[in-house]
Order: structure tokens, then C-alpha cells, then sequence
């Protein structure tokens, strides 16, 4: 295209100047839709990321309330230098939405007649029970007892018929349930049953836990249940199970969900002391789960 317009050039005749004159405000006209048009697709990347950040943000507060969520979607579209009014935010029981539209200005648009254009984008977030596959504490409690039982027990295995609660998910004996309960095992997504592990294994159990309580002992916000989050050790994901019934020695329990637990303290006789609590984590959003461990995923 260029050498053409240099050859237009040294022809001196009057249509060919003219037509030298059209090709530049081609050119200049593509250079225009080039640079302005990659500016929108710029600002529209950071305008998405911004109101995806927003509603996986107000996605997780959804368990606590709609209005929570909505201020804390609100917050991080400001943060990311978005704000946005209420009525861009919608939520539901389970999900929340978000949009926003901005003007980006034009650079060399401005010299056909256009300022500024409009862009917009908008992100759905969805909050739910999800499967942990990873890092799950090997000691299963009835569906039931989230979330008021505050203690886990193991001073009468006798009435679990030989059984404490442990899972036996490659433990091989009593060391290494211990080491499975410090660095959590692998449930994969769908599992439905699992075996028992047998026994009382005190000993390497109470180590165990309170070695995952140690471990939180710089961090400040681990020292109670209300701040712990999934940084903390001490905040274990337990397997919630139908019921204990008709379990006899090893046999097998069928997983229902799972529930987050904090862990207070390693007491006597032979318990476990600590809080069910929500929590968020990764894994894979299943609404036939039950118990408090939820998940976020974007939607739309």
C-alpha cells in the first residue's frame, strides 16, 4: 500500500494527488480502528477480571447473608477501580451477579466525530457444597452431629463396635493414620464409601492432632474459631457419614458430605475439642452434598 502511494506521488497530476489524499485518510482511518479498538479490548480484560474478582468475592458471603455479599462485591469492584452502585449487583439464595459499564476514550477516533465508547461486562458467581477431594482428615462423624457436637470422642470405642470414627484410607495401622491425619488424604469426587480403621490408636492420634495444632502457633488468626480459615492447620475437613449403624470391626460407612472443624485442644479422656464452622475451599460445586464446606465457581 505505501509504495504504491510513493509512486501516486511522483506523479504531479491533479486526480492522482486527490487519490494520494483518500489512501492517507484510509490509512490514517486504520490506524485509528487498530489502536482504539485494542484500548476497548484493553479495558474491557480489566473491566472482566474486575467484576469476576467482585462476585466470586460477594459469592462467598452468600452463606452468611445476601446483604454481606452485596457490600463485599461492592468493595472489591471499588478495589479494582470499578465501583459499582446496588442496583448492578443482584443476588439470589445461592448465586450473585454483577455488571458495570465504563466509557473508554478514543485517540484517533476523535478525528471522525467519536470521543469515547462504551463498553460493558457483567460475571455470575455461585456458592455451594462442594467435594474436598484433598486434605481431608481421616475420622468420619454422623451427619447429624454438625453443628452442635463440640467434641469428638474415642474414650469407648465399644460403642462404635471396635470402632473410634478413624477411616482407614491406606493407613496401614496406627502410625499411619497418624501421618494421614497431619497431611490429609485423597477422597476422590463421587466416592461413597469408605472403610473403617478400628481401634483406639490414642497415642499417635492425640500426637497427631497436636502437631496440626502447633503448627498454627504463629499465626494469630488461627487461635480462634471466628478468624480461622483454610490457612490454618487446626481447621480440618472431616467426611460426615450416614450412620454407625450396623458397622462391626472394619466394615464400610457411606460418605453424605463434609463439615469444616477448628481445633480448640487435645483433652482427656481421649477427646477431641474444637467447633464446627462454614468455610470455603476448593473442589467441585455438588448441591447433593450436605454439611459446611462450600465452594465458589463463576457461572455466566
Amino acid at each position: 500500500m505505501m509504495k504504491k502511494i510513493l509512486s501516486m506521488l511522483s506523479n504531479e497530476s491533479g486526480n492522482t494527488m486527490a487519490m494520494v489524499a483518500v489512501s492517507i485518510t484510509v490509512l490514517l482511518g486504520a490506524a485509528a480502528m487498530v489502536v482504539d479498538v485494542g484500548r476497548m479490548y484493553h479495558e474491557k480484560s480489566i473491566l472482566q477480571n474486575a467484576v469476576d474478582a467482585a462476585a466470586l468475592a460477594g459469592a462467598q458471603e452468600l452463606i452468611t447473608s445476601r446483604s454481606k455479599a452485596t457490600t463485599v462485591a461492592g468493595s472489591y469492584a471499588y478495589k479494582n477501580g470499578y465501583p459499582v452502585s446496588y442496583c448492578d449487583i443482584r443476588t439470589g439464595a445461592d448465586t450473585i451477579h454483577v455488571s458495570q459499564e465504563t466509557k473508554v476514550p478514543m485517540t484517533f477516533a476523535k478525528v471522525f466525530g467519536m470521543k469515547d465508547a462504551r463498553i460493558s461486562a457483567s460475571a455470575k458467581a455461585k456458592v455451594g457444597p462442594v467435594w474436598p477431594t484433598k486434605g481431608i482428615t481421616p475420622l468420619a462423624i454422623e451427619y447429624t452431629a454438625v453443628p452442635h457436637q463440640t467434641e469428638l470422642k474415642c474414650s469407648n470405642p465399644g460403642e462404635k463396635n471396635g470402632n473410634c470414627g478413624y477411616l482407614d484410607i491406606g493407613s496401614n495401622g496406627a502410625q499411619g493414620l497418624a501421618n494421614n491425619i497431619i497431611n490429609g488424604v485423597e477422597i476422590p469426587q463421587g466416592t461413597k464409601t469408605v472403610q473403617t480403621e478400628p481401634g483406639q490408636k490414642w497415642g499417635p492420634v492425640k500426637g497427631a492432632f497436636q502437631t496440626l495444632i502447633d503448627n498454627d502457633a504463629g499465626k494469630s488468626h488461627c487461635q480462634n474459631a471466628s478468624s480461622a480459615d483454610g490457612t490454618c492447620d487446626r481447621m480440618i475437613i472431616i467426611p460426615l457419614i450416614k450412620s454407625w449403624d450396623s458397622v462391626n470391626g472394619k466394615s464400610t460407612v457411606e460418605i453424605v458430605g463434609f463439615a469444616s472443624y477448628w481445633l480448640d485442644r487435645v483433652d482427656e479422656p481421649k477427646r477431641i475439642v474444637g467447633k464446627f464452622k462454614k468455610m470455603i475451599t476448593s473442589g467441585e460445586i455438588d448441591g447433593s452434598q450436605t454439611g459446611n464446606v462450600y465452594g465458589v465457581k463463576l457461572i455466566d
